[in-house]
C-alpha cells in the first residue's frame, strides 16, 4: 500500500489513523515480490503518485491510440487440449474472428497466440476478442500489448523481492516423477540441493535447503525449464492483501447507492436479490464470526503452509477462521513497523454478502449468496503455491492432503497480489476453475502503477478490477492500464468516501465483531464479485467470457475531463450491477429456436431433486408447491414438439415411484432402459410420460454434436433413488464431491445433449 497521507494531512487527523494509512506493509507485496519503491521514503512516494495521477490526467484520448497484431486465447479443454489446435476448433475461432488467424506460438500452460491478418484499432480488436470470449469453445481471449511483453520480461526478476527458497514445477509428462532420477539432476542444473515439498494438482513445489535472492531464484527456475523433462518453473513469491485500513468508523453505504461514484445496487436487486446456489469463495485471510454473516458461510479451508505464517499453531486444516495477522515490528522485513489485525477476509465477504434487509448493519451485493472461505494470507501476507492450491480447490478440484470441497464455488474473489508476472502454476489453476464456469474477479492493487505488473490481476481470463472513488474517477493508489476490466469503489480521500464493511475489534486475536471503513482496490473487487453471483442467479449458464461481456458493456462512462474519462487506463468503466443484471437474460428466456426450458428443483427435506419442461406443471410447482420444492436455478433445453425437433432427436421417458422410501422420479432418453425400466418394475415405477421432452444422444464416447451441450446424470447411491441432470460443469464437480455416481456414455458419463 502507498501512503495516502502527506505530513501537512497528518496534523487534521487522528495520529493512529495517519500511522496506519502511511505503514506501506499490508497493501503491497513488500518482502512477497518486491516493489521496487518499497525502501523509498514517504515523500518519494507520494511525489511518484502525484506524477502518475498528474499524467493520466493530461494524456489525451489520441495518446492511446495503438493497432493490436497479436492475440491470445486458451481453448476450453473441450474444444482442444492445452497447446493444442484441432482443425475443427481453428474453423470455428476463424469464423468467429471475421478475419486470418495465423497460429503463432503458445504459452508453456497452453495458451494459444495468432498473428492477425493486419493490425487492428485497439476498439475493433476488443470486440474480436469479446466475440471469442462469448463462444463456450474459448475459456479466455485476450490482445497482446507490447506494454504487457515488456513489463513481463521486467519482472522476471525483482531486485526488490525478498529472499525465497522455493519454486513451483510442472512436469512435461503426466507420469508419476521418478524422483532419484530427477532431483539431483535437477540439484546439479541449479548448483542448489532441492527437495520434494508438496504436490498442488499437477504442480510441485520443491524447496530449497536455505532461501536465496529473488534473482537467484529466478535464475533457478529459467534454468529447471531448460530441462527436458519441465514444462515451467516459477519461483515462489509472496502475496498481501490490497487494501488500506483504518480504525472502527460506522459510516453510509455510498458505493451501493451514489449516483455518480456507486454501483446502482437497488435497481439490480430489483430483479435479482441472489440465490443460496450461488457460492462465492474469497480467497483471502479466512473469516472472523460476524451476527452480519450468519447462516451465510460455508464450511471453508486453511491452505497456510507455513505454521509461523499461519499464526494458528499448524500449517494447512480444515479451519478457515481467521486468528488475526497482526505482527511486531521488523516482523515481515527490516524496517517494517508492526500492526494490528487486518481482518482483511470479512471485511471483504461483508461487501460480498452481509445480510441484507434485515433490519441491522449493513446490505452486501447479494442477499442470499453464501461464502466459501479459503486462508491463504497470514501474517506478512502469503505465497503463490498456498493461493494456487486455494483456487483449485475452491473450484473443486482434488487438492492433495486436503478433503474434496462439496461446495464448489460459482465465483472466486481475490483481493491479493504483488508485482510480478502471473505465476504459471497460478495461471494453469485459473484455466480450471474457468472450465468449469468460474468467474474470478481480482483486485488490481494498490501501486499506482500498470496493472500488468502486478498479479494475479494480470493473469489470463480473470477480471482485473480497478478502484474508482466516489466522485466516478480513478483512485488515487489503484493500479491502472489497459489490462484494467472494470472500476468499482474502493474509496479515497475523506473517510466520508471510504468503503464500510464488516470487522473485529481484536488488535491480534479475534475479540467483538464491529463494522470498519477502508480503502483499496481489495473493496472494490468484491463489488464485481457480487455483481456477478447476482448475474448468474439470474441466468446460471453464463460462460465467464459472457459475465465480462455484459458487465463491460453495461459499465458507466467515465465523465470527461478525469483521468479515466481521458483514456483507457481504469477499464471499460464504472460497474453499474442494476445495468449488468438488467443485461442478463434469465435462463429461461434464451431458448434456442423450437426449444422450451427444463426447468430444476429441489426439495431440501429429501435431499431430491426434479425437472419439468411442463408449463402448466411448473406454473403448479412455483405456485402451489414452492414451500417444499425451490428452483435452483439450473435450466437446459429440450424439444417438446418432436416436429420442431431434429429427425435424430429421441424421447425422454419419465417415471414416478410412489413408494414412500422413494418418492422420486427418473429420467431416461435411453428406449432400452425405458423399456427395461416399464418391464422389470411395475408398480415400483409408474411410466407418467414416454416423451416428457426430445433431446438428442451423444455417441458411444459421450461426444455431443456441435450446437448442443452435454447434459450429466449422477445417481444418489441411496435406496430413495434419486438423480441429477446439469450441465453446469461446477455442478458436475459439486455431485462428484458429494459421492454421486455418474451415469452416462463415455469418460464424462453424458447422459444426452441439450441445444444451445
Amino acid at each position: 500500500m502507498k501512503s495516502v497521507f502527506s505530513r501537512r494531512e497528518c496534523m487534521t487527523i487522528p495520529l493512529s489513523l495517519c500511522r496506519i494509512a502511511s505503514n506501506p506493509r499490508r497493501g503491497e507485496a513488500r518482502r512477497r515480490v518486491g516493489t521496487p519503491l518499497a525502501e523509498l521514503p514517504m515523500m518519494q512516494k507520494l511525489v511518484r503518485r502525484l506524477v502518475v495521477v498528474l499524467l493520466l490526467g493530461a494524456i489525451a484520448p489520441g495518446a492511446y491510440a495503438e493497432t493490436v497484431s497479436r492475440i491470445r486465447l486458451m481453448l476450453h479443454p473441450y474444444a482442444g487440449a492445452p497447446g493444442e489446435l484441432p482443425a475443427a476448433a481453428n474453423a470455428r475461432l476463424q469464423t468467429l474472428a471475421g478475419l486470418p488467424l495465423t497460429l503463432a506460438g503458445k504459452t508453456r500452460t497452453g495458451g494459444l497466440e495468432f498473428t492477425l491478418a493486419q493490425p487492428l484499432d485497439i476498439d475493433v480488436a476488443t470486440a474480436l476478442v469479446q466475440r471469442l470470449r462469448n463462444d463456450r469453445s474459448v475459456l479466455w481471449a485476450e490482445t497482446v500489448s507490447a506494454d504487457l511483453i515488456a513489463n513481463s520480461k521486467l519482472l522476471a526478476a525483482n531486485p526488490s523481492a525478498g529472499p525465497g527458497k522455493k519454486l513451483m514445477v510442472r512436469l512435461a509428462a503426466a507420469a508419476s516423477p521418478n524422483w532419484a532420477v530427477l532431483l539431483p539432476r535437477w540439484s546439479s542444473l541449479i548448483g542448489a540441493s532441492v527437495t520434494v515439498d508438496h504436490q498442488i494438482g499437477d504442480v510441485w513445489v520443491l524447496k530449497l535447503a536455505a532461501a536465496v535472492p529473488d534473482a537467484t531464484l529466478a535464475a533457478m527456475a529459467s534454468q529447471l525449464e531448460t530441462d527436458v523433462s519441465v514444462q515451467y518453473a516459477d519461483p515462489v513469491r509472496r502475496v498481501t492483501a490490497q487494501r488500506v485500513p483504518n480504525d472502527p468508523r460506522f459510516g453510509t453505504q455510498w458505493a451501493l447507492t451514489d449516483p455518480v461514484g456507486g454501483i446502482n445496487a437497488p435497481v439490480a436487486w430489483d430483479l435479482q436479490i441472489g440465490s443460496a446456489a450461488q457460492v462465492v469463495a474469497v480467497i483471502d485471510t479466512g473469516i472472523t464470526q460476524h451476527p452480519e454473516l450468519a447462516g451465510r458461510v460455508l464450511p471453508g479451508y486453511d491452505f497456510i503452509s507455513d505454521p509461523d505464517e499461519a499464526n494458528d499453531g499448524d500449517g494447512r486444516d480444515s479451519d478457515p477462521s481467521d486468528p488475526g495477522d497482526n505482527t511486531g515490528d521488523n516482523a515481515c522485513g527490516d524496517g517494517a513497523p508492526g500492526e494490528s489485525s487486518s481482518w482483511h477476509g470479512t471485511f471483504v465477504s461483508g461487501l460480498i454478502a452481509a445480510n441484507t434487509n434485515n433490519g441491522d448493519g449493513i446490505a452486501g451485493v447479494n442477499w442470499n449468496a453464501r461464502i466459501l472461505p479459503v486462508r491463504v494470507l497470514g501474517r506478512c501476507g502469503g505465497t503463490f503455491d498456498d493461493v494456487a492450491a486455494g483456487i483449485l480447490w475452491a473450484a473443486g478440484a482434488p487438492v492433495t492432503g486436503a478433503p474434496l470441497n462439496p461446495n464448489p464455488a460459482r465465483v472466486i474473489n481475490m483481493s491479493l497480489g504483488g508485482q510480478l508476472s502471473c505465476p504459471q502454476a497460478v495461471q494453469d489453476s485459473i484455466n480450471v476453475a474457468l472450465a468449469q464456469g468460474i468467474v474470478v474477479t481480482i483486485a488490481a492493487g494498490n501501486d499506482a502503477i500498470d496493472v500488468s505488473m502486478f498479479a494475479p490481476a494480470n493473469c489470463s481470463g480473470v477480471i482485473a478490477v480497478g478502484a474508482s472513488t466516489r466522485q466516478g474517477d480513478r483512485a488515487s493508489y489503484a493500479n491502472y492500464g489497459r489490462r484494467v476490466d472494470i472500476s468499482a469503489p474502493g474509496g479515497d480521500g475523506n473517510q466520508t468516501d471510504w468503503i464500510l464493511s464488516l470487522s473485529n475489534d481484536g488488535q491480534s486475536g479475534p475479540a467483538s465483531p464491529i463494522y470498519a471503513i477502508g480503502i483499496g482496490t481489495s473493496f472494490a473487487a468484491p463489488h464485481v464479485a457480487g455483481a456477478a453471483s447476482l448475474m448468474l442467479a439470474r441466468n446460471a449458464n453464463l460462460t465467464p467470457g459472457q459475465v465480462l461481456g455484459i458487465i463491460s458493456a453495461t459499465a458507466r462512462s467515465f465523465r470527461a475531463g478525469t483521468s479515466c474519462g481521458n483514456g483507457p487506463a481504469c477499464g471499460a468503466g464504472l460497474l453499474d450491477a442494476g445495468f449488468a443484471v438488467q443485461g442478463t437474460i434469465p435462463s429461461s428466456q434464451t431458448a434456442p429456436p423450437g426449444t422450451v426450458p427444463v426447468i430444476e428443483y429441489y426439495r431440501a427435506d429429501k435431499d431430491h431433486y426434479f425437472m419439468t419442461a411442463d408449463a402448466p406443471e411448473i406454473a403448479f410447482v412455483d405456485t402451489q408447491l414452492s414451500p417444499t420444492f425451490q428452483r435452483t436455478g439450473e435450466v437446459f433445453f429440450a424439444w417438446v414438439d418432436p416436429a420442431l425437433a431434429p429427425a435424430n432427436a429421441v424421447p425422454v421417458c419419465r417415471f414416478y415411484s410412489p413408494l414412500p422410501l422413494i418418492d422420486s422420479h427418473f429420467y431416461t432418453a435411453l428406449d432400452s432402459e425405458c423399456q427395461f425400466v416399464f418391464a422389470h418394475w411395475p408398480g415400483t415405477w409408474i411410466l407418467e410420460n414416454r416423451a416428457a421432452f426430445y433431446v438428442l444422444l451423444p455417441d458411444a464416447g459421450g461426444n455431443c454434436q456441435a450446437g448442443t451441450l452435454p447434459v450429466y446424470r449422477f445417481f444418489d447411491n441411496r435406496n430413495d433413488a434419486n438423480h441429477r441432470h446439469t450441465i453446469d460443469l461446477t455442478v458436475r464437480r459439486a455431485m462428484i464431491n458429494r459421492l454421486w455416481v455418474p451415469e452416462g456414455s463415455g469418460p464424462n458419463a453424458v447422459a444426452f445433449c441439450s441445444p444451445v
